[in-house]
Formats: structure tokens, C-alpha cells, sequence
């Protein structure tokens, strides 16, 4: 089995889904999987239409890849029920079909997102999504032991099966098939809850290149590729969601030094408009010990100096502002002892040197 692991070197919103969309037309995959919740989102077109997507991996766009939720998934029902219902009006194919769930998943219930948005709520006091992901996970831990709370985990077989889904072990099942896996991270390596340095103003899991295959049943001798996004300029979610390495900017900032009106972002999950930070080598520094990516995709260079939004070629870009690409490119990957291979100009458009 070979595994290429896309992970974010950041706190997420990054852009992983474009990454994946081209990925996908560089390389041939048998299989994705995603573990994770569905407090992360990802966007990427399909048949230039843009979708978003918290569950299903991202690669349904190819019809050729089976797609898997991992053992470390949280799944939310009504969630991936409008996801499958979208992913099948737009291909025109029941993407079940090729969609396999462990049966190890977790099922995120209403009380678990009724937990985190009791009285203030956890969005208030750190800008959390509230989503229930905390919540499931805490009930998991109990494993049905605690009284105030479910006997019995609910397990999603039985929900599946409703669903019309395959149930499997997909450990058991990728390793049979010696498949060409893409593995699909969530959120990003500086919302990690161990090792952050942010806490407690991160998410309830690592996410990590090495915590994605802990949850996904893999083992490390499976990789073969780890691909780190990072956005420019980082971002933090709407509210009391903590700082970074960098200081906090605005969005007319954004705006003044790329030479055009930059709408300000909102979050895949929340809607909510983005914080947005200067970049932090440090936190860089950081993300690269953690995960030692063999290659590097650098999102958002539109936001570096004018010029640079939809460009598809170095060339095309004026003397000044390629000058500063090119020297964040190369300060990168003198970090990370890996090739920027890869640099988003706007959600469409890519400067690709090849996966």
C-alpha cells in the first residue's frame, strides 16, 4: 500500500481541496479516506461549479477512486446525507456505490452538539464551532461507563445499513487491495491538541501527518509522499480563537498590499469571517518538525504583492512582485528541505511545477 498524506502546516483553511482537485490530475489513486469531524470543510470544483464538503473525501470528483471514512471518523447524518444527495445530483451517479465506512466510526448525536452551545457555549469562550466533536469524543473516551451520559456508544452499522453503506474494515480492506491510498487531513497541525502551542485554543484532535494515519489504521512504512499546505497568511477562526506566531492583520491590509479589493473570508463550516495573521516562520518551523513533508503547496500567494491573483505561470508575473514569490518559495523550502511544487493564485488557479 502507498500512502500520500495531505496535511496542513498551518490552522487550517488552507486550501486543501484545490490541492487534492490538482493532485487528483497528477497522480492515479485507487482509494481516498478522510477521518476527522465535521467541524472542517473542504471547497474544490467540479465541472467549474465549487463545492464544499465535511465528510465525504474530496476525491468523489474522480469516479474512478473508492472513497472511505476511517475509523477515527465523527460523522454527523443529516451532514453526509445532503453531502451524498449533492455529490449525486452533480455526477449523476449514486457515489454509495464506491463509499465504504469502518465500523469503527462514531456517530455524532444531537446531544453531543447540544453540549458544546450549552449556556455561552465553547464558540464565546474560544471560538470553537461548536459542532459536537469535543463532545463525541469525550463520550468515546467514557467508552459507556459514565451514568449522565449514553450507556453505549451508538455505533453507525446500523445507520449505514438504513443508508444503504457499505460497512467494512478499512484497514483490513486497503490493505488487501495494495492500493494507492490518499489520505484527506483535516484542519491543521497548529490546532493540534497535544502539541500545539496554542492550547487550549485548538481542536480535539492531532492533526497531523502521524495522527491521520493513527486514526486511519496506518502504519508510518506505508507513506510515501506527505504534501504540507500553507496559506500565506494564516488565519483563525471568527471570535476568541487564540493568536499565532504572527501578528493579527486586516483585511484592508490584505487588500493594500496586493494591490486590489480582497473581500474578506468566511469559513467553509461556521460562515463566519476569517482572522487573518502576518506569516510566522516559527510556527513554520514548528509545522515542519511535526510532519516532515517531502513536498510543500503554498496557498494564497495572490495576497503576497499585486499581480499574482490568477496567474498560472511565473512568467506572467511583474519583475517586483515575483522577486517577493519567489523569496518566500525559497526561505520555505530551505525550512522544510522540500520543493514548493505547488502555488494557488486564486481558488481556480494554481502555479503547478508538479506533483
Amino acid at each position: 500500500m502507498k500512502v500520500d498524506i495531505i496535511v496542513d502546516l498551518s490552522f487550517g483553511s488552507s486550501a486543501k481541496g484545490h490541492v487534492i482537485e490538482d493532485l487528483l490530475k497528477s497522480r492515479k489513486y485507487d482509494a481516498s479516506i478522510r477521518t476527522g469531524a465535521t467541524n472542517a470543510g473542504h471547497s474544490l470544483t467540479y465541472e467549474g461549479e465549487m463545492y464544499s464538503v465535511q465528510t465525504i473525501p474530496c476525491a468523489w470528483v474522480d469516479p474512478d477512486v473508492k472513497l472511505f471514512l476511517g475509523a477515527g471518523c465523527f460523522i454527523e447524518k443529516k451532514l453526509l446525507e445532503r453531502e451524498i444527495e449533492m455529490i449525486n445530483k452533480a455526477t449523476g451517479k449514486d457515489v454509495r456505490d464506491r463509499l465504504y465506512i469502518d465500523g469503527r466510526a462514531t456517530i455524532l448525536e444531537d446531544c453531543d452538539i447540544e453540549a458544546e452551545n450549552d449556556g455561552d457555549g465553547m464558540n464565546k469562550e474560544m471560538g470553537s464551532t461548536a459542532h459536537g466533536c469535543g463532545a463525541i469524543l469525550i463520550r468515546k473516551l467514557w467508552r459507556g461507563h459514565n451514568s449522565l451520559l449514553p450507556k453505549q456508544m451508538k455505533n453507525e452499522k446500523e445507520y449505514a445499513t438504513q443508508m444503504g453503506l457499505k460497512v467494512v474494515d478499512t484497514i483490513e480492506m486497503l490493505n488487501e487491495m495494495d492500493a494507492s491510498v490518499l489520505l484527506e487531513g483535516t484542519q491543521g497541525t497548529m490546532l493540534s491538541v497535544h502539541t500545539t502551542p496554542y492550547y487550549p485554543f485548538c481542536t480535539t484532535r492531532e492533526c497531523t501527518a502521524s495522527g491521520y494515519l493513527a486514526e486511519c489504521g496506518f502504519s508510518p512504512r506505508d507513506v510515501r509522499d506527505i504534501i504540507g499546505v500553507i496559506r500565506s497568511y494564516p488565519i483563525r477562526v471568527h471570535g476568541n480563537s487564540g493568536d499565532t506566531g504572527g501578528k493579527e492583520l486586516t483585511w484592508e491590509d490584505i487588500s493594500q498590499r496586493c494591490g486590489r479589493e480582497v473581500e474578506p473570508e468566511r469559513t467553509t463550516v461556521t460562515k463566519l469571517t476569517r482572522r487573518i495573521f502576518e506569516f510566522s516562520w516559527l510556527d513554520f518551523e514548528h509545522a515542519v518538525r511535526v510532519n516532515k513533508p517531502t513536498m510543500l503547496a503554498l496557498s494564497f500567494a495572490d495576497y503576497l504583492a499585486p499581480d499574482i491573483d490568477g496567474r498560472t505561470t511565473l512568467t506572467e508575473i511583474p519583475e517586483a512582485s515575483r522577486a517577493k514569490l519567489l523569496a518566500r518559495k525559497q526561505q520555505m523550502e530551505e525550512i522544510a528541505h522540500a520543493p514548493v511544487v505547488w502555488i494557488g493564485t486564486s481558488p481556480r488557479d494554481a502555479i503547478k511545477g508538479g506533483f
